[in-house]
């Protein structure tokens, strides 16, 4: 009897009913730590498209990049009913601040992020021979060969630079920054058009000598500082600008074909055979002139003139301390008889 007047008192007390009334979950508790990872919050405007997101999820369909036309922005979303939140997506967004945020993630060693801030190594399948070496060399087993093909997992790479060194062709592994893309693909398309117009006004001066052999090898220099004072105005970033020209240098090859209208003969065959009107006949010249902006140098102008006027070489490039050497081999394409 004494015990249910102890709780009827209790339960009459003024504090207890305003406890009751007011109740509050216990901050500690209501608070998320920093450690927790909720579902990742997008920043679309700080994103670059590089698409690291996505190679580092492990869910299927969890992380997806959509394109906004009226924005003209390109940034990823987040299927939550996929989305384990892991965290990994937001290790790897090279961007700073990061377009990815949730909390901190403790399970990823900080010495070992899936995917460097800057930069990924990945494999050049048009110059890779399959020699293994490079899978020999890995010391976490992050490169196999499936199908034919070597490829290196990036969620398990720590990019301590072991299968470069043992890879016996130079561009096979590539260093490849993930930052800056829009630079990039200026200064590639920089580059291209660069050499192209060196290589053609060298052509031309050449072209000009009676005692030079178009069936003959030519070999040019172009200075590498020429061409790093017009890509540092579209990145300051040095070191990305000289890995990128390494890059394309690696297997750049370029189709060359040079104009020689002191040959011309005004027989307008090959003005007749162009399939994008790149060759028209100029009256006062009494010449066929090219247009380089239309031309596809797709050789059929030079397989057609039986005189000679279109001369085509392939050419490739190699990096040599501070010049892009420049080999042009006469083609083998057979002209037509």
């Amino acid at each position: 009897m004494s015990s249910a007047i102890w709780y009827l008192y209790e339960f009459a007390r003024k504090k207890w009913l305003e406890n009751f009334v007011d109740s509050k979950t216990d901050p500690e508790i209501a608070e998320a730590p920093s450690r927790f990872r909720d579902f990742p919050e997008v920043e679309k405007e700080l994103c670059i498209s590089c698409g690291a997101c996505v190679f580092s999820c492990p869910s299927p369909g969890a992380i997806k990049l959509v394109r906004d036309e009226e924005k003209e922005m390109i940034f990823p979303v987040i299927n939550k009913s996929s989305c384990i939140r892991c965290g990994f997506c937001v290790e790897v967004c090279p961007t700073e601040p990061k377009t990815l945020k949730n909390g901190e993630n403790h399970l990823i060693k900080e010495d070992y992020r899936i995917i460097p801030e800057e930069k990924v190594y990945i494999t050049d399948d048009y110059l890779c021979i399959r020699c293994k070496k490079c899978i020999k060399a890995c010391p976490v087993d992050a490169i196999s060969l499936k199908d034919n093909v070597v490829s290196i997992d990036r969620s398990t790479c720590i990019y301590c630079g072991d299968c470069i060194e043992a890879c016996p062709v130079k561009g096979a592994i590539k260093e490849t920054y993930i930052i800056n893309i829009d630079a990039q693909k200026k200064i590639t398309s920089s580059l291209v058009h660069t050499l192209e117009d060196n290589i053609n006004l060298e052509m031309e001066k050449l072209q000009k000598d009676p005692d030079f052999d178009v069936d003959s090898l030519v070999k040019l220099e172009y200075p590498l500082e020429d061409f790093m004072v017009k890509a540092r105005k579209i990145s300051e970033h040095e070191e990305m600008i000289i890995k990128l020209i390494e890059n394309v240098i690696d297997r750049l090859k370029i189709n060359v074909l040079t104009w020689n209208e002191e040959l011309c003969k005004a027989c307008r065959l090959c003005v007749n055979e162009c399939p994008t009107d790149a060759i028209y006949f100029d009256e006062k010249k009494r010449k066929a002139v090219k247009d380089p902006e239309k031309c596809l140098r797709c050789s059929v102008c030079y397989q057609t003139c039986p005189f000679g006027v279109p001369a085509l070489y392939v050419a490739r490039f190699n990096l040599k301390d501070d010049k892009i050497l420049i080999t042009l081999k006469p083609s083998r394409i057979a002209m037509r008889g």
